[in-house]
């Protein structure tokens, strides 16, 4: 589901979502940051890390790691021990693993948003469409989302299920084996769609959700968010274009759009929320306040220190984009994971089916100490919803958060998570990170070392299960959404709408195929934002 970003600590690049900005961004953002890494014309001279020695008729190490990322990381291991620099993107990159990894996370020294916005102009792209909070680790968002969306997870769940079925329904439908199932080349267009409906309802709530600009809003806000990072493609930053970047977002910035379409659609809203909030006042009845996270922001405008109704609309789409970039990829990208490994399917059906069973079961077992008791049995117990995919109900599919978790951990881009030294900073191996100078993660080592076990390099979705490891539980050994306490505080609505996605999937459909096979590595190993290079075929169970 994103990121709302904390100073120290960015989040996945690759894979899904982010600490960057709450949502999402980290997730994109750090993908992003993997691939344009260029800011200096020069790449420096530290003598205390060994630069890794060039392949004959290279200049800089791009072209090795590009053709092969794990071979060219253990070149680099053998050759020069777990921290060495390279020349990549134009700049030189210390490459950190092992304890250190830890090391650049928690000191506050380092600071990947430094490095984000030197390369992609990012905080002008957000800043244009805000009024106030204009500091640099975009702590109000990330208190935003630890104050009112995560804890109401459990309340959001129905509303985020209703709507998932509903645009499936919509945008997929019944896709019949004896009609060779049902193409769709490009299934991100289905995700946006569904996910994009479903945070709406989370954070406009159900009225201004009704509106089709708004939905198209928040969709043409993530492409125009994409393209600000590149769309996946590979380039290379400079001092001219960031300063034509700055100086346009300040004026043109495409987000200004959307805030206004948010704004006129939320006002009416907004004031038929206050007229009724009156009447009940003057009644002396209580309120029932909509919970969707607009109203809470209203309820808190002077916490967030927000100046007016553009400025609150201005936060709420940097939550919402970032909430639909990196949760609808990631869920694109799940459905590739199920292309590729159908083998898995049936278990995490059957799981679906027996959770859901004994949940029924507990309900019935209710029902009828009611009737013994000869109470009255509530709409809450209805057998209606017995098989109401609930919060708990998905906590309990063990097997299909163990099969998300596992492909964040595979779908890993080898050097990413970069940090920018704001002073000089020694690590505890005595090396010694320049300020100005940039730190880059081994993912290698943290997502497929010796921790993750001898099959580290194979994808297995059961590797998680029975164990303490959560989809949202973050560390050193799972890095998508940052770690420590700049951790992505919007994981746990990225990771349930994932999961939701996967259960609603398998639950409807019997197979998932790819349109082409050989281009499946590729699907799997593709950067957020970089289209997926064939599309899928759905068929229905019967």
């Amino acid at each position: 589901m994103i990121t709302l970003i904390s100073n120290a600590s960015p989040i996945v690049p690759m894979e899904v979502i982010k600490a960057a900005l709450p949502i999402g961004i980290g997730l994109a953002s750090a993908a992003f940051l993997t691939m344009k890494i260029a800011s200096s014309s020069s790449y420096g001279q530290d003598k205390t890390v060994p630069l890794v020695s060039l392949r004959p008729g290279d200049s800089t190490h791009d072209n090795e790691y590009s053709d092969d990322q794990d071979a060219f990381i253990k070149r680099c291991e053998e050759e020069c021990g777990p921290t060495f620099n390279i020349l990549l993107l134009g700049k030189k990159l210390t490459v950190v693993s092992g304890p250190q990894i830890r090391e650049v996370f928690m000191n506050e020294d380092f600071n990947a948003l430094d490095a984000l916005d030197e390369l992609t102009s990012m905080k002008t792209f957000f800043d244009s469409v805000k009024k106030s909070n204009f500091g640099t680790d975009n702590s109000t968002i990330h208190h935003v989302v630890r104050d009112n969306i995560s804890p109401n997870l459990p309340m959001f769940t129905p509303r985020i299920v209703e709507q998932l079925v509903k645009n499936l329904e919509k945008e997929l439908g019944r896709c019949p084996a004896e009609e060779g199932g049902k193409l769709v080349e490009k299934p991100i267009k289905v995700m946006q769609e569904m996910v994009a409906s479903a945070m709406a309802h989370v954070f406009v709530g159900p009225e201004i959700s009704q509106s089709r600009k708004v939905i198209d809003a928040f969709i043409n806000a993530t492409a125009d968010f994409g393209k600000m990072l590149g769309d996946g493609k590979l380039r290379r930053a400079s001092a001219w274009k960031s300063f034509v970047d700055r100086t346009s977002y300040r004026v043109l910035n495409p987000l200004q759009v959307h805030v206004r379409t948010l704004v006129e659609a939320s006002t009416p809203v907004i004031l038929e929320r206050r007229r009724q909030e009156a009447e009940a006042a003057e009644k002396g009845v209580e309120y029932e306040r909509p919970n969707d996270v607009l109203q809470k922001l209203l309820d808190n405008f002077d916490k967030y220190g927000f100046v007016d109704l553009d400025d609150v609309c201005g936060h709420l789409l940097i939550l919402i984009l970032a909430s639909v970039h990196t949760t609808s990829d990631s869920a694109t990208i799940l459905l590739f994971y199920m292309a590729k490994f159908p083998q898995y399917m049936d278990k995490l059906y059957e799981e679906q089916q027996e959770v859901l069973d004994a949940i029924q079961q507990e309900r019935e077992q209710m029902r009828e100490e009611l009737r013994k008791k000869g109470e009255s049995i509530d709409e809450e117990l209805d057998p209606a919803h017995d098989r109401d995919l609930s919060a708990a109900a998905i906590k309990k599919m063990v097997h299909m958060d163990s099969f998300v978790r596992e492909m964040f951990r595979f779908r890993t881009e080898r050097l990413t998570l970069v940090h920018r030294a704001r002073k000089n900073v020694t690590l505890s191996n005595g090396v010694v990170i320049p300020k100005g100078e940039s730190a880059v993660i081994n993912m290698r080592y943290a997502h497929q070392g010796e921790d993750q076990g001898e099959d580290a390099t194979e994808f297995r979705p059961w590797r998680f299960v029975g164990k303490p490891k959560a989809a949202t539980k973050v560390g050193a050994d799972f890095l998508p959404f940052g770690m420590g306490k700049h951790a992505c505080p919007g994981r746990f609505l990225a990771i349930q709408e994932i999961k939701t996605v996967g259960v609603l999937m398998v639950s409807r459909y019997s197979k998932v195929e790819m349109q082409d096979p050989s281009q499946a590595m590729k699907a799997l190993r593709s950067r957020i934002g970089q289209p997926t290079p064939t599309g899928l075929i759905f068929t229905s169970r019967e």
